[in-house]
């Protein structure tokens, strides 16, 4: 009985944060937001205007081309602009890297490095599908 008592005093601590350390630039670390029920619902509503007008003109002439590369661009950035938190051990041009300087001036590797962290962060696994 006092076994039952004891587990209502427990907590559970949540981080909505999950920090990686980068594997293509030695020092620095990233912090990337996990994703509740209602910000992968606006994320994907987002993310699905800007692909589906990119599906559409993937088949058109050459400025339709351009405007489904610059679609999967934005995609990217709104990603990083929506996953990523903040940046340590990074300097851009002399300046601590903040989200807008890493989209602006970041090294691409990294850029893509951080993507894939957040497309990961956004995948379910089969428990959470199951559930």
């Amino acid at each position: 009985m006092t076994k039952l008592l004891s587990l209502l005093h427990k907590t559970t601590d949540y981080r909505s944060l999950c920090w990686h350390d980068s594997g293509s630039l030695p020092g620095v670390r990233f912090a990337i937001r996990k994703a509740s029920l209602l910000q992968r619902i606006e994320l994907t509503g987002r993310i699905k205007e800007l692909t589906l007008h990119h599906e559409f003109l993937k088949a058109g002439d050459i400025p339709d081309q351009l405007d489904a590369t610059m679609a999967d661009l934005l995609v990217r950035r709104l990603y990083l602009e929506w996953g990523l938190d903040q940046i340590s051990g990074l300097r851009i041009d002399g300046d601590p890297a903040t989200v807008e300087s890493l989209i602006e001036r970041g090294p691409e590797p990294f850029i893509e490095e951080i993507l894939a962290a957040i497309k990961a962060e956004l995948d379910l696994s089969e428990d959470e599908r199951k559930n």
